[in-house]
């Protein structure tokens, strides 16, 4: 089997399918699987959080807002992760 059509996919998608994934926010990590909201509301989610429970799916954080990853904020940031 030829190797040279592997991840093709990948790289034809926007950002080539990294992000932050919204229930666990990792960044920069791959966003391939889809979990859904109780409020139907659709995410795309890393792999490790494909099989979360409904309850950490619908405390997921609403990204549309900016989230700060620099220096300064990122005592905020891992304070909003650990919760």
């Amino acid at each position: 089997m030829a190797k040279n059509n592997r991840g093709k996919l990948l790289y034809r998608q926007p950002s080539r399918s990294r992000g932050t994934c919204p229930i666990c926010m990792a960044t920069r990590i791959k966003l391939l699987d889809t979990q859904k909201k109780s409020d139907g509301t659709v995410l795309k989610v890393c792999k490790r959080c494909a099989s979360a429970s409904k309850q950490r799916v619908d405390a997921a954080f609403d990204l549309t807002k900016p989230l700060a990853f620099r220096r300064r904020h990122k005592k905020a940031f891992h304070q909003l992760k650990a919760q």
